[in-house]
């Protein structure tokens, strides 16, 4: 089976996105029933050039106050309350939290739990995981038969590292759920056509990918594949590749996205993933 690429004429799929005034990418429905997932863009927001408009970070040096109206117009667009909203502290790393019980319960921003990750996992509903990005990768799975969601941000870090295998490993160990129960969906992110790396780090993605197609030569000059890579990684984990599915163009391409490539001080736009009922 083909792996299916989304692009423009997909947005608002099902769920109303352009009817409400966005074209954010909202394509749950690849997951499975009673799932949502939502990929955010740079549109609707209150933040000025050159975070505008719907910047969702605070690092980044955007005024906090419209960090926090941007953060509250999702939640609101959602229809979950900002606790259920859940923003990990990002480092390029591949260190992952488990959310259930009581640390969902006690989690704010600056709780030790968020700390330091670049993936979420939980088995509640009602709970948006999210993870912010400007040119990295950022994945979703869910295990339908299971209730099990996990975000994750892959920058070249996170996906040389694998932290796509990270998570399962923790999953599985946790709950007994194999890969190849889990479906996957990738977002907007940099493509090959403009993301360059110097020679040694190309190497290191030859070494780690020998028959992946993911290291490109153009002229003088290498390029990266990130979600070839990680295409790889899930692969690699167990999971079909049927059910893995690209949505989204180039974020350094397309105007629409922050990138931080293309423009250096800029914005992130965000991934969030949620399961509205508990599925059995």
């Amino acid at each position: 089976m083909e792996r299916k690429r989304l692009g423009d004429e997909d947005r608002g799929h099902g769920d109303g996105a352009m009817s409400r005034g966005h074209a954010w990418l909202e394509v749950g429905y690849l997951l499975g029933p009673g799932f949502r997932l939502l990929f955010t863009d740079r549109t609707g927001g209150v933040s000025e050039p050159p975070y505008d408009e719907m910047n969702l970070a605070f690092h980044t040096g955007d005024d906090p106050s419209k960090v926090a109206k941007n953060r509250a117009i999702l939640a609101r667009w959602i229809g979950l309350g900002d606790s259920r909203m859940i923003y990990p502290q990002q480092v390029h790393g591949l260190s992952v939290a488990w959310l259930e019980g009581t640390s969902v319960r006690s989690v704010t921003m600056d709780e030790e739990v968020l700390r330091g990750k670049d993936g979420l996992i939980s088995t509640e509903s009602g709970l948006a995981l999210s993870v912010l990005t400007a040119d990295c990768v950022p994945l979703a799975l869910a295990y339908p038969e299971r209730g099990i969601v996990a975000v994750l941000h892959a920058g070249w870090r996170g996906t040389i590292g694998d932290i796509a295998s990270i998570a399962c490993r923790l999953i599985e160990e946790r709950t007994g759920a194999k890969a190849s129960e889990a479906r996957a969906v990738m977002g907007p992110c940099i493509g090959p056509c403009c993301y360059e790396v110097d020679k040694g780090r190309a190497e290191q993605f030859v070494e780690k990918y020998p028959d992946g197609n993911v290291v490109f030569r153009h002229g003088g000059a290498w390029s990266l594949d990130l979600k070839q890579a990680n295409i790889v990684n899930l692969k690699r984990c167990g999971i079909e590749e049927s059910a893995i599915h690209l949505v989204g163009g180039c974020t350094c391409c397309e105007p629409r996205y922050y990138s931080f490539r293309r423009d250096g001080i800029t914005g992130r736009q965000g991934a969030f993933l949620w399961r509205e009922e508990k599925v059995r």
